[in-house]
């Protein structure tokens, strides 16, 4: 992991502060005409590609829970307040 970022950050440039009132930014700029694939898949993603499925913890079921298998080859990126459908009932993810 500690390599994948280091790649990640030895292509990245900053770029001009951008500032208004007390904050000052700093863009991130990839290197020019270097199209990166994501090293993950959204949701909807692993989803529609059939990789990810979204079941219930047990036959009784546990609304606070539920149960994610990835059988693809990438992770999957689950972002908070993202809506989970199915189950029992439908639930919202509160961490990413």
């Amino acid at each position: 992991m500690k390599n994948s970022i280091a790649h990640a950050l030895s292509s990245i440039t900053l770029g001009d502060p951008v500032r208004f009132e007390n904050l000052t930014m700093l863009p991130l700029l990839g290197t020019p005409g270097v199209e990166r694939e994501p090293f993950y898949l959204t949701l909807d993603e692993a989803l529609a590609q059939g990789w990810t499925e979204i079941t219930k913890v047990s036959e009784q079921g546990s609304v606070p829970e539920l149960r994610v298998s990835n059988k693809g080859a990438k992770p999957v990126f689950i972002l908070d307040g993202e809506e989970l459908l199915g189950a029992k009932q439908n639930r919202v993810v509160n961490l990413t």
